[in-house]
């Protein structure tokens, strides 16, 4: 890899510590975003700072046969927890979303789907914790959603948001612990995205009453049962251009690390 380039690790030993629970055991692999919301293909994948430099590199990108995988979790994290119980929720959300993105109908503004928002939320949670080799390690405000992750009784923490937006573009994007400066109000988040056809989702702290970004907002049902079904609305207007909030722009600065990538078709 060219000097300055970041090397992207997905797999790091066989056994080790799960990224979401800190059980040292056998490590399985994570699809991300997970299998049941794609027909996971070859990607080519690479540091996000390559889909934002002008110098775009002559190497191709690290090529994964199977669409982005990260051998990060033990056994009941992914598939327990993950395939059997938050997964579902958010391949049932994002396959209707697919629908309305595809349909050939004029729509409204907005468009209601069906969902299960606690459970949408665990799961991209789940996602993004896997992300990254050896990265157990927590804070206080992100034990709070491994609680939550782990026993869906324990709220979601409160300063926590879940944006979601339709995306309709073919790029993944994911990053986790990366830093966002609002220039004009000079607030600061902490931000991690995950980017697919047909939807973006970002977490972001936030330690203010009044959430920082204008955009549809998951954690409006933080509170319901984890199986209560609610009506989601899908903005179809006004959504963020594709590449926010990755990329730098003339009010913002976003700051991110070793091992915020993106994957695109690797075409043979």
């Amino acid at each position: 890899m060219p000097p300055g380039r970041p090397l992207i690790r997905t797999r790091g030993n066989k056994s080790g510590q799960c990224n979401i629970c800190g059980e040292f055991c056998s490590l399985t692999e994570d699809h991300c975003p997970p299998k049941s919301c794609f027909r996971p293909t070859a990607v080519q994948i690479r540091h996000i700072i390559d889909l934002l430099s002008d110098d775009n590199p002559k190497e191709k990108g690290r090529i994964s046969q199977n669409g982005v995988k990260f051998r990060t979790l033990c056994a009941r994290c992914n598939n327990n927890l993950l395939g059997s119980c938050y997964d579902p929720a958010l391949s049932s959300f994002t396959n209707q979303v697919t629908q309305i993105l595809d349909s050939k109908l004029t729509l409204p503004q907005v468009v209601n789907v069906t969902g299960h928002p606690q459970r949408i939320m665990r799961s991209v949670f789940g996602h993004l914790a896997a992300q990254g080799v050896d990265r157990y390690l927590k804070g206080s405000q992100t034990e709070a959603l491994r609680d939550s992750f782990l026993d869906e009784s324990i709220p979601l923490p409160e300063n926590i948001q879940f944006y979601y937006w339709p995306f309709p573009y073919e790029d993944r994007i994911f990053f986790r612990d990366a830093a966002y400066l609002d220039i004009p109000t000079k607030q600061v988040s902490s931000i991690w995205l995950l980017k697919f056809f047909p939807i973006s989702f970002m977490m972001a702290w936030e330690e203010k009453d009044t959430p920082m970004f204008t955009l549809p907002n998951l954690s409006t049902w933080r509170m319901p049962p984890p199986d209560q079904e609610v009506q989601i609305p899908i903005p179809l207007t006004g959504i963020p251009p594709r590449y926010w909030p990755e990329a730098p722009s003339d009010r913002s600065v976003i700051l991110y690390g070793q091992e915020a990538m993106f994957s695109v078709p690797h075409l043979i």
